[in-house]
Protein backbone atom coordinates (compact mmCIF):
# COMPACT_ATOMS: atom_id res chain seq x y z
CA UNK A 1 0.00 0.00 0.00
CA UNK A 2 2.92 2.53 0.89
CA UNK A 3 4.75 1.86 -2.12
CA UNK A 4 1.54 2.44 -3.93
CA UNK A 5 1.06 5.93 -2.16
CA UNK A 6 5.00 6.50 -3.35
CA UNK A 7 4.24 5.70 -7.32
CA UNK A 8 1.44 7.74 -7.18
CA UNK A 9 2.81 10.71 -4.96
CA UNK A 10 6.28 10.51 -8.12
CA UNK A 11 3.51 10.52 -10.94
CA UNK A 12 1.45 13.40 -9.88
CA UNK A 13 5.31 15.30 -9.11
CA UNK A 14 5.86 14.24 -12.70
CA UNK A 15 2.52 15.66 -14.39
CA UNK A 16 2.80 18.79 -12.59
CA UNK A 17 6.65 19.47 -13.73
CA UNK A 18 5.68 18.42 -17.12
CA UNK A 19 2.72 20.66 -16.74
CA UNK A 20 5.10 23.87 -15.47
CA UNK A 21 7.62 23.01 -17.94
CA UNK A 22 5.14 23.46 -20.76
CA UNK A 23 3.65 26.51 -19.43
CA UNK A 24 7.62 27.75 -18.99
CA UNK A 25 8.17 27.12 -22.96
CA UNK A 26 4.99 28.92 -24.12
CA UNK A 27 5.47 31.70 -22.74
CA UNK A 28 9.41 31.96 -23.31
CA UNK A 29 10.31 35.93 -24.14
CA UNK A 30 9.64 37.33 -27.99
CA UNK A 31 11.68 39.00 -30.14
CA UNK A 32 11.21 42.46 -30.39
CA UNK A 33 12.28 43.75 -33.50
CA UNK A 34 12.31 40.44 -35.70
CA UNK A 35 9.62 38.62 -37.61
CA UNK A 36 9.54 34.95 -37.16
CA UNK A 37 7.15 33.47 -40.23
CA UNK A 38 4.81 30.72 -39.17
CA UNK A 39 6.20 28.57 -42.57
CA UNK A 40 9.17 28.89 -43.27
CA UNK A 41 8.73 29.85 -47.56
CA UNK A 42 10.77 28.06 -50.14
CA UNK A 43 12.95 30.22 -52.48
CA UNK A 44 12.57 29.41 -56.23
CA UNK A 45 16.05 29.28 -57.97
CA UNK A 46 17.90 32.03 -58.93
CA UNK A 47 21.21 33.18 -60.88
CA UNK A 48 23.45 35.57 -59.00
CA UNK A 49 27.35 36.54 -59.76
CA UNK A 50 29.39 36.94 -56.73
CA UNK A 51 32.42 39.40 -56.29
CA UNK A 52 34.58 37.06 -57.90
CA UNK A 53 32.41 36.11 -60.25
CA UNK A 54 31.30 33.37 -60.05
CA UNK A 55 28.19 32.04 -60.28
CA UNK A 56 25.86 31.61 -56.61
CA UNK A 57 22.26 29.71 -56.82
CA UNK A 58 19.96 28.56 -54.52
CA UNK A 59 22.41 25.21 -54.17
CA UNK A 60 24.64 27.90 -52.30
CA UNK A 61 21.89 28.70 -49.67
CA UNK A 62 22.32 24.74 -48.06
CA UNK A 63 23.43 23.65 -44.96
CA UNK A 64 24.49 27.03 -44.21
CA UNK A 65 22.19 29.47 -42.29
CA UNK A 66 22.30 33.39 -44.18
CA UNK A 67 21.46 37.01 -43.39
CA UNK A 68 20.59 38.57 -46.55
CA UNK A 69 20.94 42.45 -46.89
CA UNK A 70 20.00 44.29 -50.29
CA UNK A 71 21.71 47.57 -51.06
CA UNK A 72 24.56 49.20 -53.56
CA UNK A 73 27.76 50.10 -52.62
CA UNK A 74 27.03 53.73 -53.43
CA UNK A 75 24.45 53.87 -51.11
CA UNK A 76 25.81 56.71 -48.02
CA UNK A 77 24.59 55.49 -44.74
CA UNK A 78 22.15 52.55 -44.57
CA UNK A 79 24.39 50.12 -46.16
CA UNK A 80 27.65 50.35 -45.24
CA UNK A 81 26.22 51.43 -41.59
CA UNK A 82 24.23 47.49 -41.54
CA UNK A 83 26.91 45.75 -43.01
CA UNK A 84 29.48 47.32 -40.63
CA UNK A 85 27.12 46.00 -37.97
CA UNK A 86 26.44 42.42 -39.04
CA UNK A 87 30.29 41.95 -39.81
CA UNK A 88 30.73 42.90 -36.40
CA UNK A 89 28.66 40.77 -34.49
CA UNK A 90 28.84 37.95 -36.90
CA UNK A 91 31.16 35.71 -34.56
CA UNK A 92 28.51 35.88 -31.78
CA UNK A 93 25.77 34.61 -34.09
CA UNK A 94 27.79 32.26 -35.90
CA UNK A 95 28.62 30.39 -32.27
CA UNK A 96 24.78 30.30 -31.71
CA UNK A 97 24.40 28.00 -34.47
CA UNK A 98 25.38 24.23 -35.74
CA UNK A 99 25.81 24.89 -39.30
CA UNK A 100 28.27 28.27 -40.78
CA UNK A 101 26.84 31.30 -40.81
CA UNK A 102 26.98 33.34 -43.99
CA UNK A 103 26.09 37.44 -45.17
CA UNK A 104 24.80 37.80 -48.63
CA UNK A 105 25.04 41.50 -49.69
CA UNK A 106 23.08 41.70 -52.74
CA UNK A 107 23.50 44.65 -54.57
CA UNK A 108 20.60 46.13 -56.69
CA UNK A 109 22.71 48.08 -58.38
CA UNK A 110 24.21 46.20 -61.68
CA UNK A 111 24.95 49.45 -63.31
CA UNK A 112 27.73 50.46 -61.22
CA UNK A 113 28.57 47.69 -58.87
CA UNK A 114 30.37 45.34 -61.44
CA UNK A 115 32.24 41.92 -59.41
CA UNK A 116 35.14 44.13 -59.02
CA UNK A 117 33.35 47.10 -57.27
CA UNK A 118 32.14 44.52 -54.90
CA UNK A 119 34.96 43.12 -54.02
CA UNK A 120 36.56 46.04 -53.37
CA UNK A 121 33.73 47.42 -51.03
CA UNK A 122 33.06 44.43 -49.29
CA UNK A 123 37.15 43.51 -48.35
CA UNK A 124 36.26 46.69 -47.05
CA UNK A 125 34.65 44.95 -43.76
CA UNK A 126 37.36 42.68 -43.63
CA UNK A 127 34.85 39.98 -42.73
CA UNK A 128 35.24 36.88 -44.98
CA UNK A 129 31.43 35.31 -44.15
CA UNK A 130 30.55 38.79 -46.38
CA UNK A 131 29.62 37.50 -50.13
CA UNK A 132 28.81 40.47 -52.48
CA UNK A 133 26.28 39.71 -55.13
CA UNK A 134 24.46 41.02 -57.86
CA UNK A 135 23.14 40.44 -61.59
CA UNK A 136 20.46 41.69 -63.53
CA UNK A 137 17.21 43.15 -62.88
CA UNK A 138 15.42 39.89 -64.52
CA UNK A 139 16.93 38.10 -61.48
CA UNK A 140 17.36 40.26 -59.06
CA UNK A 141 13.52 41.44 -58.74
CA UNK A 142 12.03 38.35 -58.29
CA UNK A 143 15.15 37.36 -55.84
CA UNK A 144 14.33 40.33 -53.81
CA UNK A 145 10.54 40.23 -53.82
CA UNK A 146 10.51 36.44 -53.09
CA UNK A 147 12.45 37.67 -49.84
CA UNK A 148 10.15 40.17 -49.04
CA UNK A 149 11.71 42.65 -49.47
CA UNK A 150 12.15 45.93 -52.30
CA UNK A 151 14.10 48.21 -54.39
CA UNK A 152 13.27 50.92 -56.49
CA UNK A 153 15.48 52.34 -58.99
CA UNK A 154 15.82 56.14 -59.21
CA UNK A 155 14.53 57.59 -63.39
CA UNK A 156 17.52 60.39 -63.20
CA UNK A 157 19.79 60.63 -65.46
CA UNK A 158 22.73 61.62 -63.43
CA UNK A 159 25.58 59.06 -62.50
CA UNK A 160 25.26 59.38 -58.76
CA UNK A 161 21.49 58.82 -58.22
CA UNK A 162 20.00 57.22 -54.89
CA UNK A 163 18.46 53.80 -55.00
CA UNK A 164 15.68 52.94 -52.82
CA UNK A 165 15.59 49.54 -50.85
CA UNK A 166 14.57 48.36 -47.67
CA UNK A 167 16.47 48.09 -44.58
CA UNK A 168 15.31 44.97 -43.17
CA UNK A 169 17.82 41.92 -42.81
CA UNK A 170 16.38 38.18 -43.81
CA UNK A 171 17.40 35.06 -42.65
CA UNK A 172 17.45 32.27 -44.31
CA UNK A 173 17.46 28.89 -42.82
CA UNK A 174 19.75 25.73 -44.21
CA UNK A 175 17.17 24.43 -45.87
CA UNK A 176 16.78 27.80 -48.42
CA UNK A 177 13.58 29.05 -47.01
CA UNK A 178 12.93 32.35 -45.73
CA UNK A 179 12.85 31.86 -41.91
CA UNK A 180 12.47 35.20 -40.95
CA UNK A 181 13.14 38.84 -41.01
CA UNK A 182 15.15 41.77 -38.46
CA UNK A 183 13.24 45.29 -38.83
CA UNK A 184 15.28 48.45 -38.78
CA UNK A 185 14.78 50.70 -35.59
CA UNK A 186 12.42 53.01 -36.72
CA UNK A 187 13.33 57.01 -35.35
CA UNK A 188 11.80 60.37 -36.72
CA UNK A 189 15.16 62.01 -38.08
CA UNK A 190 17.14 58.86 -37.85
CA UNK A 191 18.50 56.39 -40.59
CA UNK A 192 16.57 53.00 -40.09
CA UNK A 193 19.19 50.59 -38.80
CA UNK A 194 18.73 47.14 -37.72
CA UNK A 195 20.70 47.52 -34.09
CA UNK A 196 23.37 45.10 -33.61
CA UNK A 197 22.61 44.55 -30.13
CA UNK A 198 19.21 44.16 -30.66
CA UNK A 199 20.52 41.63 -33.23
CA UNK A 200 22.50 39.63 -30.84
CA UNK A 201 19.44 39.83 -28.44
CA UNK A 202 16.58 38.48 -30.53
CA UNK A 203 18.61 36.00 -32.74
CA UNK A 204 18.49 33.10 -30.37
CA UNK A 205 14.75 34.11 -29.62
CA UNK A 206 14.11 33.29 -33.22
CA UNK A 207 16.31 30.90 -33.83
CA UNK A 208 14.62 28.88 -30.38
CA UNK A 209 11.15 29.68 -32.21
CA UNK A 210 12.23 28.24 -35.16
CA UNK A 211 13.03 25.37 -33.57
CA UNK A 212 9.61 24.99 -32.33
CA UNK A 213 7.96 24.96 -35.01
Amino acid sequence: MFRNVIVLVLSAAAVVAGVMLYLLWQHQPLPQHALVYPQPRNLADFELIDQDNMPRSRADLMDKWTLAFVGYTYCPDICPLTLAKLAGVHAELAAKVGQPLQIWFVSVDPQRDTPEQLKQYVDYFRQPALIGLTAGHDQLFPFVRQLGLMYAMSSTAEQDYLVDHSASVVLINPLGQVAAMFKPEMAPGEVPLVSGEQLLADFPLVLNQLQRR
